[in-house]
């Protein structure tokens, strides 16, 4: 809490990136644990979005200030936030799996042909089917968003089959998205993104996942040659915002009724929105630099669902064990990708 206390009256980074000012005084005001970028879209259409539509609606009844910088271990942001050492923070399932599980129904393969769609699929796939199994006791959830989602980049050997992924050694995101590779007989090096650049650039792996947007932001692209596109991404990370409880049931019942408004699909469609159109401009960046981008043909498609339907099994496994109707939920997730516009 002294640590709360020092970092509350900083001028958040963030904060003077969007040209806003640290007020002297509000009603409410929410730490957020600022450890990406302040231009990371999860902080500049995500937190920012919410700050400057929130404050501008309650007159300043409720408030955003930003940490300036690292507070603690990512993976460790559902502790800081439900602890109180910050108010606000998002990790991703993959730190929190045992808690987090339904969400990652938006992790599984071919389920990300965009950051938006994906989304808000998931947000209206969470309102009707999820949010009744309470998995996110103890906090109050924000939104939920992706980036745009992940395909193959490597180094020097181009993936153009299936088998060429076998023993190559590749950065990938925790939990799922190391397992789905694993089942591919890949070697999977799980990390944050502040540790993708030093692997990529010294060679340690053959390559990376993620998002093209990815890649270029952070500057690995100058070392990537490959790319491989699989249709509707071979998975992506699944991206939990939440909210320290007691500070929001300290918010009066109108103005937490105009955060509602900002939050939810709101908060998604703003964040993810920006994703895909960082998404486009990378991967046109990328091949006008003369990287060689393919697209997984039907043969490497029909490989790689013969080894990720173990993986959908796993999930509706355990939706049923959180008393969810995993079938129907899964069915409602993906009819809400194809009626997206």
């Amino acid at each position: 809490m002294k640590l709360k206390a020092t970092i509350l009256g900083a001028t958040a980074a963030l904060a003077a990136a969007a040209g806003m000012g640290v007020p002297a005084q509000a009603d409410t005001t929410f730490l957020v644990h600022i450890f990406a970028p302040p231009q990371y879209p999860n902080n500049s259409h995500g937190w920012v979005f919410l700050k400057e539509n929130v404050e501008r609606e309650t007159n300043g009844r409720v408030k955003f200030e930003f940490t300036n910088g690292k507070v603690g271990p990512p993976p460790r942001n559902w502790n800081l936030v439900t602890q109180g050492v910050v108010d606000a923070a998002y990790l991703h399932t993959g730190f929190e799996r045992k808690r987090l599980w339904l969400p990652e129904v938006s992790r599984l393969t071919g389920h990300t042909p965009s950051a938006t769609a994906q989304s808000v699929a998931s947000w209206r796939t969470y309102k009707k089917f999820f949010e009744q199994a309470d998995e996110f006791k103890g906090a109050k959830l924000a939104s939920l968003y992706s980036f745009s989602g992940e395909n193959v980049w490597t180094i020097d050997k181009p993936v153009q089959k299936f088998e060429d992924l076998k023993g190559m050694k590749l950065r990938t995101g925790a939990g799922l998205s190391a397992n789905i590779l694993a089942a591919f007989d890949v070697a999977p090096v799980p990390s944050t993104a502040a540790q993708i650049f030093p692997m990529v650039s010294k060679g340690v792996v053959d390559g990376m996942t993620g998002p093209a947007a990815l890649v270029t932001v952070l500057k690995v692209d100058q070392f990537i040659k490959h790319g491989l596109i699989y249709p509707g991404a071979f998975f992506t990370l699944a991206w939990t915002p939440i909210l320290n409880l007691d500070k929001w049931n300290s918010v009066s019942a109108d103005d937490q009724a105009i955060m509602e408004k900002y939050m939810g699909e709101a908060m998604a469609r703003s964040v993810a929105g920006e994703w895909d159109r960082r998404n486009a401009a990378a991967r046109k960046k990328m091949a006008e630099a003369g990287v060689v981008i393919r697209k997984a043909d039907a043969a490497f498609v029909a490989a790689v669902e013969a080894k990720t339907a173990q993986f959908t099994d796993q999930w509706l496994d355990r939706a049923k064990q959180r008393g969810v109707d995993g079938p129907a939920a899964l069915a409602f997730y993906r009819q809400q990708l194809k009626d997206f516009k």
